[in-house]
């Protein structure tokens, strides 16, 4: 249980500092990171992401596997976004160490196959992956997909499932606290053409915050292991 809910609190540590100042200056560690990362599809400024790149080796990011689906998503739809850029990335990414190099070349590979909205499954690095497609592009289309996986939250049997629904729900929740246009999307009525039970979570979320999401999953994980379920 601890596990999983420092899985979902992960982002909201990152997102609750203050935010960055889009500059040219060297980011110093993943906070400031993740202050440029969620504040870059109100203002994309594609003349920075070469300082981005340059400045990761120094950041934390290996000694963090938590935080790579994200950024391996931001810099992939950033990627995907500015092709006519991308010549002048790679002599930088190839200048950096293994790690960074490697984790860069991920990211063009996925931008160069179709993004993040091809990958498959279900999981909280799946959805940490469309929020990070997210930041970099602003398009809903990605608040759509963590939308369909509200449905996992009513799954009893598979564990993997329901956590996906449920830190689908607990993001969107706090994002939608963060982000004006997080809740402008989920306020519309028409979004995504939801199913009536999916418009009532949507509701429970916006109207209750992150917080009440973290304590209704942590009473449905208590009550699945004493109904023998879910075992740790």
């Amino acid at each position: 249980m601890r596990l999983l809910l420092i899985a979902f609190a992960t982002w909201l540590t990152f997102l609750s500092g203050v935010g960055l100042a889009q500059d040219a200056r060297p980011l110093k560690n993943l906070s400031e990171l993740a202050s440029f990362v969620q504040t870059y599809y109100q203002k994309p400024q594609p003349e920075l992401i070469g300082n981005v790149i340059e400045s990761l080796p120094a950041i934390g990011l290996r000694q963090r596997p938590d935080a790579v689906p994200p950024f391996l998503a931001f810099f992939s739809e950033v990627f995907a976004a500015n092709p006519s850029l991308v010549p002048q990335w790679k002599p930088l990414i190839a200048k950096q160490d293994e790690f960074t190099k490697q984790f860069l070349e991920r990211a063009l590979a996925l931008s160069e196959a179709g993004g993040v909205l091809t990958l498959q499954g279900h999981s909280t690095a799946l959805n940490d992956s469309y929020w990070g497609a997210f930041f970099a592009s602003g398009r809903a289309v990605f608040i759509g997909k963590l939308v369909e996986q509200l449905r996992y939250w009513d799954e009893r049997d598979d564990l993997q499932l329901f956590t996906a629904g449920a830190s689908a729900k607990w993001s969107l929740a706090s994002n939608a606290q963060l982000h004006p246009r997080v809740r402008s999307i989920l306020e519309e009525p028409t979004f995504g053409a939801a199913d009536p039970r999916t418009r009532t979570q949507i509701a429970e979320l916006l109207a209750h915050g992150p917080a009440k999401v973290l304590q209704d999953t942590a009473e449905v994980i208590k009550k699945q292991r004493q109904a023998g379920k879910w075992t740790p």
